[in-house]
């Protein structure tokens, strides 16, 4: 009788213990939105490579590596703004060096100005 309750027991104790695992569904539109923000991140970073693109960093004194990590911590919003301006301008070399160039120029003026800490040879103005 004793051995019947402490078997019991363990089981009452092992049952409680027990978690429930919860699933949920994810829809074909979660799984879209969220592989064309991968998509954008990876065509924004992608933009880097042109030689253009580059110099034009190096003349306003940032490195790649800090471009390169400053977009990839941009939010989703922020990288599909940034994908339709570029989209939405002409279809020239010159545009998308522009709009790397100014969002990277707005980034080191919130640097200066203490907003962000992107750039860590920036120190804020005070």
């Amino acid at each position: 009788m004793k051995k019947v309750l402490v078997v019991a027991a363990v089981m009452l104790t092992y049952l409680t213990c027990i978690s429930t695992a919860h699933a949920g569904i994810v829809s074909s539109e979660q799984v879209i939105v969220q592989q064309q923000n991968i998509y954008n991140k990876q065509q924004v970073i992608s933009m880097l490579d042109n030689v253009e693109v580059q110099n034009k960093l190096v003349a306003l004194g940032v490195s790649l590596a800090d471009a390169e990590m400053r977009i990839a911590s941009m939010t989703d919003q922020e990288v599909n703004q940034l994908n339709t301006q570029i989209n939405d301008m002409p279809a020239a070399a010159g545009g998308v060096v522009g709009v790397v160039v100014t969002v990277l120029v707005v980034l080191v003026v919130l640097d200066l100005v203490g907003v962000t800490d992107v750039f860590s040879f920036i120190r804020p103005i005070n």
